[in-house]
């Protein structure tokens, strides 16, 4: 199969993208969100960003990554005040193919941190597949352990969502 094919298999699905924003936004995180809606899919970006240790924190909500998410990609990005449950699901449905999401704080939730298997599966209701772009550390939070394990990858090898020669 082509690869082009198998990528336009992402028409209308969902997939989540594990970011880092510890150091803004990283060009493979645009790279790659750009090349899922291009194909049609409905990008769901999550991140974790302090030690808010499951309390709400508005210093370290990424609402204020929505502007430069935009600039980058060069269309808007949505945000989602939720990270898991019924707002982040009704978001996510709402949310167009072909368009870009940026769903709140994921270490706002206790679960993110405590019941990471549930965290995890709350997050595998949310999509249809699942990518990491940035570094892990040498022991990444259990919950993307847990949610690789539920949510393939999109159906091409991650590399070639790197920048394509024009």
């Amino acid at each position: 199969m082509r690869p082009d094919a198998a990528i336009g298999s992402l028409a209308g699905k969902t997939v989540l993208v594990r970011a880092d924003f510890s150091k803004g936004a990283a060009p493979d995180l645009i790279e790659t969100a750009d090349r899922l809606a291009r194909e049609g899919a409905k990008v769901a970006i999550i991140a974790g960003l302090g030690r808010p240790m499951g309390e709400f924190n508005p210093t370290l909500s990424l609402r204020p990554f929505v502007t430069p998410l935009s600039r980058a990609l060069g269309r808007s990005v949505h945000f989602i005040v939720e990270c898991v449950g019924v707002g982040a699901e009704a978001g996510l449905a709402a949310l167009p193919a072909g368009e870009v999401a940026l769903l709140e704080n994921l270490r706002f939730h206790n679960d993110a941190r405590r019941a990471t298997r549930t965290f995890a599966i709350r997050l595998s209701a949310l999509a249809d597949h699942f990518v990491v772009t940035g570094s892990l550390s040498s022991q990444p939070a259990l919950w993307i352990t847990e949610l690789r394990a539920l949510l393939p990858e999109p159906p091409v090898p991650i590399h070639q969502f790197e920048r394509e020669a024009s």
